[in-house]
């Protein structure tokens, strides 16, 4: 199944209907039907890609999320449970 940059791949629930839910990132609505999101999708939900550049890189930082965790830092790899309402800050910094 293919993915659409602004939603996850879909994730059947037990009554064969995706559960949709609204994050924020970059103060910005996305819908997304996945469980849990990772670094990657998130990164590409902010800027639209990620860069290649050996010299760009990201932080990625979120609030409101899931009980056991509520809000931490995500780095490369990393994936957190998404819930209603979660926040996510992505910043790009270029090194020079």
């Amino acid at each position: 199944m293919e993915q659409d940059k602004n939603k996850g791949i879909e994730n059947k629930e037990g009554d064969g209907k995706t559960k949709e839910v609204i994050i924020l990132v970059n103060s910005r609505e996305k819908q997304w039907n996945e469980k849990t999101i990772s670094f990657d999708q998130v990164v590409i939900l902010a800027f639209g890609s990620i860069s290649n550049d050996p010299n760009v890189s990201y932080t990625v930082t979120y609030k409101k999320g899931d009980n056991n965790k509520p809000e931490g830092i995500l780095v490369k790899g990393d994936i957190v449970k998404v819930k209603e309402g979660m926040r996510f800050n992505v910043t790009q910094t270029n090194r020079s």
